[in-house]
Order: C-alpha cells, then sequence, then structure tokens
C-alpha cells in the first residue's frame, strides 16, 4: 500500500506537466505571457525550493506525528494545489503561490521512507522496502511521462490538465486513511512519549557522526548525478554533432526511456540484493552503484560506444540499472542503523539536501553547457560527482558508538 501511494504521488508529479522535458511549458509560458525561463522557474524552481525545506522540516512531523497523519496532510495540500490552478493559475504569482502549496505537500512524503521502514518491518526486510519503494517511484515517473501527454492532449489546457489529475492524490488519501483505519505498526518506537529535549539530545548526537554525513551524502551525490543525466543527456543524443551525437529527440526519448525503465528494475533488485546476498551491508552496494556511474557516464565520451546504437543503449540500461543501487540501500542503512524515532529526521534530513544536490547537478551542468557550447564538461561533471559517490560509501560503516535516549540506549 505504501508503494502504491508513493507511485501514485510521483505519476502525479511528472504527470502535471511540469516536468524537465519542458513539454508543457511552452503553453503555460504562451498562456501566462512570460519567457520559458520564467515558467520553468515558477513551476519546477520554485517547487524544488520548497520540497527540498518541507523535506528538511518533514521529517520532525514524521517522528512527531507519524506517517499517516503527515501523508493525510500533505495530500490535502497537493490536491487544493491542483484543483484551484484553472482558478488561480493564470498569473505568475497564482501559479507560483499553487506550486509552493504542493512542494510543501510533496517534501514530507518523500521524506518518509526511512520511518516507514524502520517503523513497520523488521531489520532484515528494511532493504527490501526502500528498494520497492524506489521502483514505485521509478514507475511512477515512468507512467507520468505516459499518462501527462495524453491528458493534455485531450483538454488542450494545462490548468485543467492540472485539476484532472487531482484524482490521483486522491486515490492516494483514500489509502491512506484505509492505513489509518487499518492493522497499527507493529513495532512502537521505544521514546514515543519522551521529552523533546532527550530526543533532540539523540538528533544531535547522530549528526555529529561522521557516518551519518556519509549516508547523506550517499543521497545527494546520486540526487545530483541522476538529476544531472536525465536534464543533460537527453539533449546530448538529440543534438547534432560536433555538440551533440547528432540521433535526433525520438531516438533520444527512446534511449531515455530505457534508462528509466533500467533505473526501476535496478531499484526494485538493490533491496533483494542487500539483503538476500550482502545481509543488510549497504557499502558494498553503494559502491558499486556509484563505480558503475562512473564508468557507463565516462563511456558516454568514448566514440565506439555512441557510434553503435546497441553498445550505446547497453551503456544507457547498465547505468539506469546501477545507478539505482546507490540511493535505496543508503536510506535502509539509516533505518537499519539508527533509532526508529530518529529516522524520520535523518530520512527528511537526506531527501531534503539531495534535492538541493538535483537542483545543483541540473544548474552546474547547464551553465558548464553555456560556458563551453558542449556537453563533454557537464558529462564529466556527473563522472567527478559518481567517484566522490564511490568515496562516501566507503564510509557506510555501522557507527560503533551509541545514541542515548531518555529510555535508555539505542544502537
Amino acid at each position: 500500500m505504501v508503494c502504491v501511494r508513493n507511485s501514485l504521488y510521483c505519476y502525479r508529479f511528472n504527470g502535471s506537466g511540469l516536468n524537465r522535458t519542458g513539454s508543457t511549458d511552452g503553453p503555460i509560458a504562451k498562456a501566462l505571457g512570460i519567457s520559458i525561463g520564467e515558467a520553468a522557474g515558477a513551476t519546477m524552481g520554485t517547487f524544488n525550493l520548497f520540497v527540498a525545506i518541507s523535506a528538511l522540516a518533514g521529517g520532525w512531523f514524521l517522528d512527531k506525528f507519524g506517517a499517516v497523519r503527515v501523508w493525510a496532510t500533505c495530500l490535502i495540500l497537493i490536491i487544493i494545489g491542483e484543483l484551484l490552478m484553472p482558478v488561480f493559475g493564470g498569473s505568475f504569482w497564482g501559479l507560483n503561490n499553487l506550486r509552493i502549496i504542493e512542494g510543501l505537500g510533496t517534501g514530507p512524503i518523500m521524506a518518509s521512507t526511512a520511518r516507514i521502514a524502520a517503523q513497520w518491518f523488521p531489520a532484515k526486510e528494511r532493504g527490501i522496502v526502500t528498494g520497492v519503494q524506489g521502483m514505485a517511484m521509478g514507475l511512477g515517473i515512468t507512467l507520468g511521462f505516459i499518462i501527462a501527454p495524453a491528458v493534455f492532449e485531450a483538454t488542450g489546457n494545462w490548468a485543467v490538465t492540472m485539476a484532472w489529475l487531482s484524482f490521483l492524490p486522491v486515490i492516494a488519501l483514500v489509502m491512506t486513511a484505509i492505513i489509518a483505519f487499518g492493522p497499527k505498526a507493529p513495532t512502537v518506537a521505544a521514546v514515543e512519549n519522551n521529552e523533546a529535549a532527550g530526543t533532540q539530545s539523540a538528533f544531535m548526537q547522530a549528526v555529529k557522526m561522521p557516518v551519518t554525513w556519509m549516508a547523506i551524502l550517499c543521497v545527494v551525490m546520486m540526487s545530483w548525478a541522476f538529476q544531472a543525466i536525465n536534464d543533460l543527456i537527453p539533449g546530448y543524443i538529440a543534438v547534432d554533432a560536433p555538440v551533440g551525437l547528432g540521433k535526433g529527440p525520438m531516438a533520444a526519448g527512446q534511449f531515455m526511456t530505457a534508462f528509466s525503465m533500467s533505473f526501476t528494475i535496478g531499484a526494485f533488485l538493490s533491496g533483494f540484493i542487500l539483503e538476500k546476498f550482502l545481509k543488510g551491508q549497504s557499502k558494498p552496494l553503494v559502491f558499486l552503484g556509484y563505480l558503475g556511474t562512473v564508468i557507463f557516464t565516462f563511456a558516454l565520451r568514448v566514440p565506439f560506444v555512441t557510434a553503435n546504437d546497441t553498445l550505446l543503449l547497453i551503456c544507457l540500461i547498465l547505468n539506469g540499472l546501477l545507478a539505482a543501487w546507490c540511493i535505496p540501500p543508503s536510506v535502509a542503512f539509516i533505518a537499519r542503523n539508527y533509532p526508529e524515532h530518529l529516522t524520520g529526521k535523518l530520512g527528511g534530513l537526506a531527501q531534503g539536501i539531495g534535492i538541493f544536490g538535483g537542483t545543483a547537478g541540473a544548474f552546474s551542468g547547464a551553465y558548464a553547457i553555456h560556458a563551453t557550447g558542449f556537453y563533454d564538461a557537464s558529462i564529466y561533471i556527473i563522472v567527478v560527482v559518481a567517484i566522490l559517490g564511490c568515496l562516501a560509501a566507503l564510509g557506510l560503516n555501522p557507527p560503533k558508538n551509541t545514541i542515548e535516549t531518555n529510555s535508555g540506549i539505542s544502537q
């Protein structure tokens, strides 16, 4: 149920017609009488900023009020933002403010994975949970690319398309209600009724551990690399040589669809590999994922690979498959190695900073293209970021220090 809810969330997000492809930025810019850049800023720039902020804050709310209450509140915010789009979205500031509301509703949902894994599942299953949730997110994104153009073509209006797609968070809200009135979590945080000061002290102990920041960096670096790949590589494949590969937009879409699908499959496999073969040890899996990103992203600049469509396709499939082995096991590391009452805060911290990392990936790549006129530097930036991810992965050793709480000692 949780995974379906996450999939519906991503389905709505990318199905909103406000995604990185820019497929409907033209109509939005035209309707509002603004440039495409301003439209992108009002839609995705503002949205991403408040997703990051709310993910950081959402961890506290998740630990304080529980996932179900936070989900319900967030989904209501998303529904309001979408339903009101035809009413207030006709102006720049109306659109901007509605996207703020949606961003505030989105962040805590993204931050909830570690909390859910820790609260509902035993330690030996948490890697599988984070992997399956990662798959659900990827699947939702892929479905969004299919449904958005169809709804937009049927309605002919981007704002009405947004309003129609509000039925998806409505379904997710119904699912949340089912969870609320269904069986309770099999585990209850031992510190649920602790004084706030004790919980805050435990959180401060956690953030002082270097390993905590290694786990967070593993999320941030792949958020950076993944966003950069999705933003830049389609253009690199489509644009004429010598700037790009000159394969055209249709082929670029096909190649990137293969990348997205392999990423979805990779996320699903990551949990089973982590728990069944690696006994919950995230370090080797995350390291291998980043190493694969280094190799197969660099391969995009190797002439004999890019000249052969089959080799290029295999390169992108392997890139997506291995890149998906980075974030879910890193989140599972948090869920397995920290007290349950801290997993929401730490998961929110990782996801919130990760969103800033994704934004940095998009902007740094775009700036490199603007400065050089070619994609080479942008691709090499992704490679360097993935190398840093490899180094961070080497630090994913279970913390040896204990974290003191008002209820005793937690590992």
